[in-house]
């Protein structure tokens, strides 16, 4: 199930983030190498859009740091109208020494036409 949902209209480009949590009094420092994949409603991997590199992170130890992407309705590839869930995949080592995997995924609406 996503952790957030947006709507783009067909045309934009827009940042979409995806958050960590650090465990209560705990912080977490983003590492390099953050992916994110964009699924079509069918399941399917949107071509394209598969293992690339965010666009960008936080960095430095916070609490709840976020990884995003500026999503183009456009390019690489043409995205028809529909719903699709983008899905952030990284690595944060936490203040206490532990390394976890974070994989928040947004439910994505792109919209036919501008209003």
């Amino acid at each position: 199930m996503p952790d957030a949902y947006a709507r783009i209209r067909k045309g934009e480009r827009r940042p979409l983030y995806g958050q960590a949590l650090a465990p209560v009094g705990q912080t977490l420092s983003i590492q390099p190498g953050a992916t994110y994949t964009l699924y079509a409603a069918s399941g399917s991997e949107v071509a394209g859009h598969t293992a690339l590199p965010v666009s960008g992170y936080e960095s430095g130890p916070l609490e709840s740091p976020r990884v995003w992407v500026i999503l183009d309705t456009q390019a690489p590839v043409d995205l028809p109208a529909g719903y699709y869930t983008l899905v952030f995949r990284f690595q944060a080592a936490g203040s206490d020494g532990i390394t976890r995997v974070f994989v928040p995924g947004i439910e994505v609406e792109v919209e036919a036409t501008r209003r």
